[in-house]
């Protein structure tokens, strides 16, 4: 067992929840939308706050490697951990924990999706450190809940039981995991009080999260072994070839729903996964008229919009509440309640050549 403490940035996606702006090769990410930053930027930037750099790592997959490579042309090979297909969170996670639980020898690891919003930074890096610190001490799997505001349909939600912990923030065991509900359960979770925002950010020791993935994902387990006995000897075609046939699963559905051992830290932090168009709008800085306004735009009495082009003429005049982004791969108009709807528009439009 060692104090080490590591974190690792899980980036990528297909490119479709922010479609025509993202794309399979530069997903969102990626795309520098707040203040000319991308999410990943933002994600890195935080973590160097409390982590040395030397122990801050990303996990993606091959094809978006050049992406990452063309944002940090600096970024030494050590710290990327990279998959050969992306397999969803749980393969993700695994193996980078095999990666670090091999160079570290059992260190506390925390994950974090890359493509999240957080504000109120101090308060971020309270509940981190007394997660790290629990971590270090117990079995315990840790995540991060965040009071919900609103009744979100778009999150999961996680249910808390008895407290584990009043030292702030306050810490509680997990009764269960909720998936993403329909408005009227949503409204029932915002009142209740013992419903929070999963947030999808993790932390935990290495052998602590190896034994509940080969206990509640043993296929998995024994897949991922198998392909690193290949990469270990050098033969990185059957490397691929196996990884790519792990189970495609989140780390939610195939552990932690399952798992005895998760506990919560109440996060006071401002959270959002920047998941929509619409979340986007949330989180930017809008002028008089609550209108967010990027590239080469010319608008005129518009209200209560996100207008965004990427190096193309655009015009919108006399709108209110609208989403309208014009880029190389196409165009998109909807209302902020049809936000959520885009990622079928782009799986229509996209193809593995844009």
């Amino acid at each position: 067992m060692t104090d080490t403490v590591c974190a690792v940035i899980m980036a990528g996606g297909k490119g479709e929840r922010f479609w025509p702006l993202s794309t399979p090769r530069s997903p969102k990410p990626f795309l520098k939308l707040i203040d000319g930053n991308s999410l990943i930027e933002l994600t890195y930037e935080r973590l160097k706050k409390v982590f040395p750099e030397d122990r801050i790592f990303f996990v993606l997959a091959q094809e978006h490697l050049s992406t990452l490579k063309e944002l940090y042309p600096n970024l030494k090979s050590d710290f990327i951990i990279v998959e050969p297909e992306g397999r969803d969170t749980a393969a993700c996670i695994a193996y980078s924990v095999f990666f670090l639980n091999k160079l570290f020898g059992d260190p506390v690891v925390a994950f974090f999706p890359a493509d999240h919003y957080i504000g109120t930074e101090d308060l971020f890096k309270i509940a981190l450190l007394r997660a790290v610190e629990i971590a270090k001490e117990t079995d315990f799997l840790l995540t991060f809940g965040i009071r919900p505001t609103r009744p979100e349909i778009g999150y999961g939600y996680i249910r808390v039981g008895e407290v584990f912990s009043l030292s702030e923030p306050p810490v509680y065991r997990v009764q269960r995991f909720v998936e993403k509900p329909s408005l009227e359960k949503a409204k029932e979770y915002l009142e209740a009080g013992d419903f929070y925002w999963n947030s999808g950010i993790f932390v935990w020791r290495t052998s602590a999260i190896l034994r509940e993935i080969e206990r509640c994902l043993p296929q998995l387990f024994e897949g991922l072994k198998e392909a690193l006995s290949y990469q270990e000897n050098g033969d990185f075609a059957r490397f691929s070839a196996c990884y790519k046939r792990l189970p495609r699963i989140s780390i939610d559905y195939g552990v932690m729903e399952k798992s005895t051992e998760v506990l919560m830290v109440k996060g006071d932090f401002v959270w959002d996964d920047v998941g929509t168009w619409a979340s986007l709008f949330r989180i930017l800085k809008k002028d008089e008229n609550s209108l967010v306004r990027i590239g080469n735009a010319f608008v005129s009495d518009v209200k209560n919009s996100i207008i965004i082009s990427d190096d193309l003429n655009l015009g919108v005049l006399g709108v209110d509440g609208l989403i309208v982004v014009a880029a190389k791969n196409g165009v998109l108009v909807c209302t902020h309640e049809y936000a959520g709807f885009v990622r079928e528009l782009a799986r229509y439009f996209l193809s593995d050549d844009l």
